[in-house]
């Protein structure tokens, strides 16, 4: 990637602000939250808004045929997500102009098998899957789960890609930018220099992130400074679909559950991304259109300092995105408006907005009280240090804007008379239940489409007066007509005054006396789906071969070493005689209590973690359970 290392070809690649879209165009950025296994529930929700998109384009189609108004465009310009949203967000790349069918509430098994987003995050991904043991056969424990089913879902659904026809989608830019976190375990090193010495200050950001750019069917594309252009469909002489697999990976390697991935990346992706900041020296001097060839010294401080490193390319384990930076608004939003831009707020002004979709938008648990307990200050330790790093100023400061429509959210809900904790059947078990049971999944997913055709319907509005709708120019783009079938209330009240970014068309809209609750029905709340005890072996198993390996990998000499040490000291202390005695005694059992501890000591810890986990899963299925008779004790009252 010749050019990246001037910094003019950064400010190329990435201008500082973008150009407002065409007059007449809404474009949108979807940001995917972390998710775990509720990775289904956001998958659900990507299934209806492209079904939304396609249906969309179809009216307009038949419009302009017909010689109506032709409402106007929406283009999803970027996509971006972090753990399993940004699965999802990979997925996204992978299939947006893919010919597959939605899984709609009537959809048979064929038409679930021909969905990606259905066949990756319902169908493929299961726990019996994740408790086996084929990771364990290399002699090394990398994770708590077996992470070879994932290795083979995205390695298959990769190659599926070739397999499907392409369908081209006006709502799709000739570039769909994607992007996904990454927590890198290695980090960026930098180093801050002061006046007046030669020391510095070393800093290291972990918080990484990798970007790839999909272009349309026939459309070349150049790469910018720190992005991967992916061709899904030709060979892969430059390894860019292996990265791409590799970063899919990564970004959901959730912290001990699954396997930490190691990327290799150009060191000139790194380059000058520090630079790209609103409060840089970067923005100053191009305000005062100041020269950036040859390199000013300035510009030197944002180089990271890879000292040793003399290769062009460096190596970063990395594991789950949603660790340093869980929903990655910021970065959506710059890739939308420019590193130094901001998108208009206000309802008359927008044209551009970030639609977050958060499977777990909730308050977490709250912190250990006063005064805490060493058991308890560890783990609330790691979460403050996680939360911590996801915490962005402003983000909140924009949030508290008090009506914006640059931003919006997508979150589960089954309705106001839901009274149990969480919506989806995925958020119990930390976020991990929704991989023990594929009703589960199916559930999520459905409710991910009912909640996203909800939230097109209602929410994803503005107001009449926007440019967008074209009512001030000679020839409107809505009819009064179109203004009368989709105008709504902002909030539910008043007279309908806001009208839909992405109208429902086709069958997402109710026919002549249809309920619209039958389009995209409540999923039933699954319960019985799971039954426990036919995970216990697996578990059992796992847990044995798991602490067979660490214990044969080096653990169980330590051990042993340490208590042979313990002995031999004890003894020393003894006096002439009696430590003669002890010595001689020693050396007979020595060979005999070596092999009880190997019989005896790694079935220990086994039996503990199993136990632990079967409690865990017993007392999330109750919790699970005992939500749908709270929701009809709820709709008595």
């Amino acid at each position: 990637m010749s050019g990246t290392k001037s910094l003019a070809s950064w400010v190329e690649g990435y201008p500082p602000s973008r150009a407002a879209p065409p007059v007449g165009t809404f474009e949108v950025g979807l940001c995917m939250a972390g998710a775990v296994s509720a990775g289904a529930y956001t998958a659900g929700v990507l299934d209806l808004l492209i079904e939304a998109l396609d249906a969309f384009e179809a009216e307009k189609q038949a419009r302009r045929a017909r010689g109506e108004p032709p409402l106007h465009e929406v283009r999803l310009t970027v996509v971006g997500g972090a753990s399993a949203g940004g699965m999802c967000a990979a997925l996204a790349a992978l299939f947006c102009d893919a010919t597959f069918p939605p899984v709609t509430p009537e959809a048979d098994d064929a038409t679930k098998e021909a969905n990606p987003l259905y066949r990756a995050w319902v169908r493929e991904i299961d726990i019996r899957h994740l408790l086996g043991v084929h990771d364990l056969e290399g002699g090394a424990l990398r994770s708590a789960l077996d992470c070879t089913v994932l290795d083979r879902i995205v390695a298959e659904t990769v190659e599926s890609r070739k397999r499907m026809p392409t369908r081209p989608r006006a709502w799709l830019p000739d570039r769909l930018e994607v992007l996904l976190t990454l927590a890198n375990l290695r980090g960026v090193p930098y180093a801050l220099r002061f006046q007046g010495t030669a020391l510095s200050h070393l800093m290291t950001l972990h918080a990484d992130h990798i970007r790839f750019a999909v272009p349309a069917e026939g459309v070349e594309l150049a790469a910018r400074p720190d992005e991967v252009v992916l061709d899904r469909f030709g060979p892969d002489p430059g390894r860019t679909r292996e990265l791409f697999s590799a970063a899919a990976l990564a970004t959901a390697a959730f912290p001990i559950a699954l396997r930490a991935r190691t990327l290799t990346r150009p060191l000139e992706h790194y380059a000058f991304r520090a630079a790209l900041h609103p409060r840089s020296r970067l923005s100053e001097a191009l305000a005062a259109d100041n020269p950036l060839e040859p390199l000013p010294e300035w510009a030197r401080e944002y180089l990271p300092d890879w000292s040793g490193i003399t290769l062009g390319t460096v190596r970063v384990p990395c594991v789950d995105g949603g660790a340093m930076d869980n929903e990655p608004l910021e970065l959506v939003r710059r890739a939308l408006a420019g590193w130094n831009g901001s998108n208009p707020r206000t309802g008359d002004l927008a044209h551009r907005a970030v639609v977050l979709i958060d499977p777990f938008p909730d308050r977490k648990e709250a912190a250990p009280d006063a005064d805490p307990s060493l058991i308890s200050t560890l783990p609330a330790l790691f979460g403050a240090l996680i939360n911590n790093a996801r915490f962005k100023a402003e983000d909140l400061a924009l949030a508290a804007a008090p009506d914006t429509y640059s931003r919006f959210l997508i979150a589960p809900s089954r309705g106001s008379d839901w009274s149990a904790p969480v919506a989806i059947a995925s958020g119990y078990l930390g976020g991990f239940m929704g991989f023990l049971a594929e009703a589960y999944r199916h559930h999520d997913y459905m409710l991910g489409r009912r909640n996203a055709r909800s939230f097109l319907r209602r929410h994803f509005v503005l107001p009449i007066s926007n440019p967008l709708f074209g009512r001030k120019e000679a020839i409107p783009r809505w009819s009064d007509a179109d203004i009368t079938r989709w105008a709504v209330p902002r909030q539910g009240g008043g007279q309908p005054d806001h009208l839909p970014i992405i109208p429902l068309c086709g069958r997402l809209w109710p026919a002549a006396g249809q309920d619209e609750d039958e389009i995209e029905p409540l999923p039933a709340w699954p319960i019985g789906a799971l039954k426990p005890h036919r995970l216990t072996p697996l578990i059992k198993e796992r847990a044995r071969r798991a602490t067979s390996v660490v214990y044969t990998g080096g653990a169980g000499a330590q051990l042993k070493r340490m208590l042979r040490r313990m002995v031999e000291e004890w003894i020393a202390e003894r006096s002439w005689l009696t430590r003669k005695a002890l010595q001689r005694v020693w050396c007979a059992l020595d060979g005999w209590v070596e092999r009880t501890i190997d019989a005896k000591l790694p079935n220990i810890p086994s039996r503990f973690l199993s136990d632990q986990a079967e409690k865990a899963i017993c007392d999330a299925l109750d919790q699970l359970e005992r939500a749908a008779p709270q929701q009809r004790v709820a709709r008595r009252t």
